[in-house]
């Protein structure tokens, strides 16, 4: 069940021949909580810095039944199909 503190997004950018492009989003309302959403988001941060794609993230909260407003892939379809790991 979501509470209410994880009625967010974050939208991952990552640098793409120099200029900050939007990768993939983190729903925060597919976790068990805000801190494992949160988790989440720092590994992501981590892993794009180990692989030199360190970008940024943007936040939008957003209702508990609301769609995604993004076609971008989770953060897990992006980490397997792009960052292969």
């Amino acid at each position: 069940m979501t509470d209410a503190d994880n009625l967010w997004v974050g939208i991952g950018f990552v640098q793409v021949d120099g200029d900050l492009k939007a990768a993939f989003v983190v729903d925060a309302r597919r976790y068990a909580d805000d801190a494992a959403a949160r988790v989440v988001i720092s590994e992501a941060g981590a892993l794009l810095r180990e692989r030199e794609l360190a970008g940024q993230f943007e936040f939008h909260d957003l209702d508990a039944d609301e769609p995604v407003p993004y076609e971008l892939p989770n953060w897990d379809e992006y980490r397997k199909h792009v960052l292969h790991g």
